[in-house]
């Protein structure tokens, strides 16, 4: 039901830095952040009471804690790994509590099949079922409002994320190559249909590895996710090589506030 809803904006990404190990997880692991961010909770309202000593101990504590209970999110290991005191500490912490209680705001239903957000800050493997979008190339304009008639003309729901795919320009930025409203059942429309720049095309089945994010996305910094989620490869999911271009899947429109919007950064990828 989303319409003109879904602008996405493509300005400001979470700068991501360092290296941090993550193991593989797959879609329908149980939701540990919640506990975990009950953990952080529940320490930063006693550490009220405690000494210096004390607050530092229990911050460790609960630190290592969280780390075990969430071993891929590297948002928070880095966070947490590069506080050394208790004042650090204790910010690190309040940090770690805005990404695991953060809650995406809903606005329009996944395509048929598709699997569940990535929390933010954990990088997954993620497995697509095949679906059918509509696309168009975007290397002067975003081509939404292109996107946007052709699912108006042709009745056709709203669903989220919109995808979106860069490739490496000359300067070794990325740059957008196409937007594409993806149909909710696989069924509706006709492949290869074509009108004011659209296409309608079938996507097979596929596997990613995928970063959840929040905030404002910023095309200058997705070279950095890309790196990333390529190291991870290298070290974590070594039985897997890279099968395309860089895609980021928007969720939310302009309408929710910019700290509040999600999105993924995702990596096709296949069995060596």
């Amino acid at each position: 039901m989303m319409r003109l809803q879904i602008v996405l904006a493509l300005t400001s990404l979470i700068c991501l830095v360092g290296s941090v190990t993550a193991r593989e997880v797959e879609e329908g692991d149980p939701p540990t952040h919640v506990e975990a961010a009950k953990m952080i909770s529940d320490a930063l309202t006693q550490a009220k009471d405690q000494s210096a000593e004390a607050r530092l101990e229990s911050y460790q504590r609960v630190a290592k804690a969280v780390q075990e209970k969430c071993p891929n999110n590297v948002l928070i290991a880095e966070k947490l790994q590069a506080a050394d005191n208790v004042e650090t500490l204790e910010k690190a912490l309040r940090q770690s509590y805005d990404i695991l209680s953060f809650e995406m705001k809903h606005e329009a239903d996944l395509p048929e099949g598709f699997p569940e957000p990535t929390p933010v800050g954990e990088i997954r493997v993620k497995h697509y079922p095949a679906y059918r979008l509509a696309r168009t190339e975007s290397q002067r304009d975003s081509g939404f409002f292109k996107l946007l008639a052709h699912i108006t003309v042709n009745r056709i729901e709203m669903t989220a994320p919109v995808e979106m795919t860069y490739q490496s320009s000359e300067d070794k930025s990325l740059e957008q190559v196409d937007m594409a409203f993806l149909y909710g059942d696989p069924k509706l429309g006709e492949v290869g249909k074509k009108m004011g720049g659209v296409k309608v095309e079938d996507v097979p089945a596929m596997t990613t590895v995928c970063i959840g994010l929040k905030g404002e996305s910023d095309r200058a910094k997705l070279a950095e996710v890309e790196q990333r989620l390529e190291k991870w490869l290298a070290r974590e999911g070594s039985e897997y090589e890279r099968a395309g271009k860089l895609r980021l899947l928007g969720y939310n429109s302009p309408q929710v506030a910019s700290q509040s919007r999600y999105y993924e950064v995702e990596l096709p990828i296949r069995k060596k």
